[in-house]
C-alpha cells in the first residue's frame, strides 16, 4: 500500500502545483483553434479542404490515448505516464496547426519523452522506429523531439491529477487508512483520472480539479461505516484550509457528472448512476480493465470511427486499421521539420569549427 504522509510543507506544494496548473502548463481549446484555421482556409481555397488539419478531432486524440496506455502496458511502465505524455502533446498541439501524420508523429515522441524523463528505465528510439513499422524513421523522432522542447520551453514536468490526488489523500483521517479506505479510494480515484486523461472534454479542466472530483466521486462508494460523514466533513475542510479548492463549486459538479458518465458507461451498466460500495470493496486491478495485448503500430489507429474508450476497452477490440496514402517523404510539415532540424544542426557543427568556436 503506497499511503503517503502528509508532508509538513503540503500547503506550499499545493500553492506551487496549483500556479504550475494555472500558467506554465496551462492549455487551451486547440482543436477549436483548429477548426477555426481549417474553416479561414476553406473560405479561401477552392477544394474547400484543409490538408494541413485533416484528421485532427477528439476521436483522433482519444485513438493515441488507448494505444499509448497499450504501448505502456506492454513495456510494463508506469501508467501515469499516459497523462504526462497527453499533457506534452496537448500543450504542442495548441502552439501550431498539424495534420494526422504530424500528430501521430508527435504523439509518438511525446510519449518517448514522458518515459524518458519519468522512468528509471526508458524506451529505446529503435524500439519506437519498429513500433512505427518503419513509418517514421529515428530522424523523424528525433527532429519532433527537438521541436516539442522548443515549443513547451521545457516545461516537462507538469502536475497531473494523480499527483493531486496523493496529495489530497494524506488528508483523510489516519483511521482511513488502516481499515482499507484508502487504498479503495485510491484505486477508484486512478481509474476515474485514467479515463478522463482519453478525453478531450477534460483538457480545459485543471487537474486539480479533475482529481477532487475523482476522489469525491470515489467517497460516494464508500459506505458511512468506513467512512463517517465527519470524516467526510473534515476531510472536504481540510482540502479548502491546504489547498484553496472549494469542492461544490459549479467546475467541479460539472467534472464530476462528466466523470460518472464516464465511469457508468465504463462499466457497461447504463441503469447505474453512482457508484456503489459494492464495487469499491472488490476492486479489480486498473490494469485488469485495459487490453494490454502487444500494441499496434501508430500508423494503424483510424480516426474516421468513432469507438469510445471505454467501449474499446470493455469489448477488448483491436485498434481499426487506417493506412495513410500519402508518403512521408511528400508531406510538406514533415520535410519542414526535418529541414529545420538539419539547419540548427549544421549552424552548431559551423560555429564549433570556424576560428573563434568551441572547439
Amino acid at each position: 500500500m503506497d499511503v503517503i504522509r502528509r508532508p509538513i510543507d503540503l500547503r506550499e506544494r499545493f500553492k506551487a502545483m496549483r500556479n504550475q496548473e494555472d500558467t506554465a502548463y496551462a492549455c487551451s481549446d486547440y482543436l477549436e483553434t483548429i477548426i477555426g484555421r481549417a474553416t479561414s482556409v476553406e473560405a479561401h481555397t477552392e477544394s474547400g479542404s484543409s490538408s494541413q488539419n485533416s484528421g485532427v478531432n477528439e476521436v483522433w486524440r482519444e485513438k493515441i490515448c488507448e494505444w499509448s496506455y497499450q504501448v505502456v502496458d506492454h513495456f510494463d511502465f508506469n501508467r501515469e505516464v499516459v497523462a504526462i505524455s497527453l499533457s506534452y502533446l496537448d500543450r504542442f498541439l495548441s502552439t501550431r496547426s498539424c495534420n494526422k501524420k504530424v500528430f501521430q508523429l508527435a504523439a509518438m515522441t511525446t510519449l518517448y519523452l514522458a518515459i524518458k524523463l519519468n522512468e528509471p528505465r526508458t524506451l529505446k528510439m529503435s524500439s519506437l522506429v519498429e513500433l512505427s513499422r518503419g513509418y517514421f524513421t529515428a530522424d523523424h523522432i528525433a527532429a519532433m523531439e527537438e521541436a516539442i522542447l522548443r515549443a513547451l520551453e521545457w516545461r516537462m514536468h507538469p502536475p497531473t491529477s494523480l499527483a493531486f490526488i496523493r496529495h489530497f489523500l494524506t488528508l483523510l483521517p489516519s483511521n482511513a487508512v488502516h481499515n482499507g479506505t484508502w487504498h479503495d479510494i485510491m484505486e477508484m480515484s486512478r481509474f476515474l483520472t485514467e479515463l478522463s486523461v482519453c478525453d478531450y472534454y477534460f483538457v480545459n479542466h485543471k487537474p486539480s480539479v479533475i482529481a477532487i472530483s475523482a476522489i469525491l466521486n470515489s467517497i460516494d462508494g464508500i459506505d458511512e461505516i468506513r467512512l463517517t460523514p465527519t470524516d467526510r466533513s473534515i476531510f472536504l475542510q481540510e482540502v479548502l484550509s491546504n489547498s484553496g479548492l472549494v469542492h461544490d463549486s459549479a467546475t467541479v459538479t460539472g467534472v464530476r457528472n462528466m466523470l460518472r458518465q464516464m465511469y457508468t458507461q465504463s462499466t457497461g451498466n447504463d441503469q447505474q448512476d453512482e457508484l456503489s460500495d459494492n464495487e469499491s470493496d472488490s476492486f479489480r486491478p486498473v490494469e485488469d480493465r485495459f487490453d494490454a495485448d502487444s500494441p499496434v503500430f501508430v500508423g494503424q489507429i483510424d480516426s474516421s470511427r468513432s469507438s469510445p474508450f471505454h467501449e474499446h476497452h470493455r469489448q477488448g477490440h483491436s485498434v481499426l486499421v487506417d493506412e495513410v496514402s500519402v508518403r512521408l517523404d511528400q508531406d510538406p510539415l514533415l520535410q519542414n521539420l526535418l529541414q529545420t532540424s538539419s539547419a540548427r544542426k549544421t549552424s552548431k557543427t559551423a560555429s564549433r569549427t570556424r576560428p573563434g568556436g568551441n572547439n
